[in-house]
């Protein structure tokens, strides 16, 4: 059960080590899954702070926002995206690693490393404690090839074509 006001890091992988995302049409129609759902109601329910995709997982970090607004979300994007991905593919059976996992971010700081963590995980940033300890050349690169990755919330936070205008409903 997620706590109202509370923020989330949501994440799951695709199941057998499964590639979730094949190519770009792919990743545009989780995206478009994602902002087509929370035009139509969701986003009463829960607000969208960042969010990643990898070719095997993704991750996102979510605000409740409603008493199981986490829970119904990504219940309706991870049933709509398998039923795509079965189709498209010619496949049947669990897309993801079982349900999605849920971690709770306590404080502020917490919530400002998961978002980092999140933006550089297309340079290889394995976890929030990395970032602490990493040098601040492989920190310099890790942006600047996280700027040009198409999957993330990362160029809306630099107030750059941020991603989701790219997805009308």
């Amino acid at each position: 059960m997620h706590i109202l006001n509370e923020h989330y890091h949501i994440y799951n992988y695709g199941a057998h080590n499964e590639k979730l995302f094949r190519n770009k049409y792919d990743y545009e129609h989780f995206l478009a899954l994602i902002f087509t759902h929370t035009r139509r109601g969701l986003v009463d329910n829960v607000e969208i702070i960042a969010y990643c995709l990898m070719a095997g997982h993704f991750h996102l970090v979510l605000r409740e926002k409603t008493p199981c607004g986490i829970s119904r979300s990504i219940h309706r994007l991870c049933t709509a995206y398998a039923m795509y991905f079965n189709s498209k593919y010619n496949r049947s059976g669990p897309l993801f690693q079982g349900q999605y996992r849920s971690k709770h971010v306590e404080d502020d700081d917490n919530l400002r490393y998961l978002i980092q963590y999140v933006h550089l995980m297309p340079y290889g940033v394995r976890g929030p404690e990395q970032l602490m300890t990493a040098k601040q050349s492989f920190l310099y690169r890790a942006i600047e090839r996280s700027r040009k990755y198409r999957y993330s919330s990362f160029k809306g936070y630099l107030c750059e074509n941020r991603p989701q205008k790219r997805y009308p409903e």
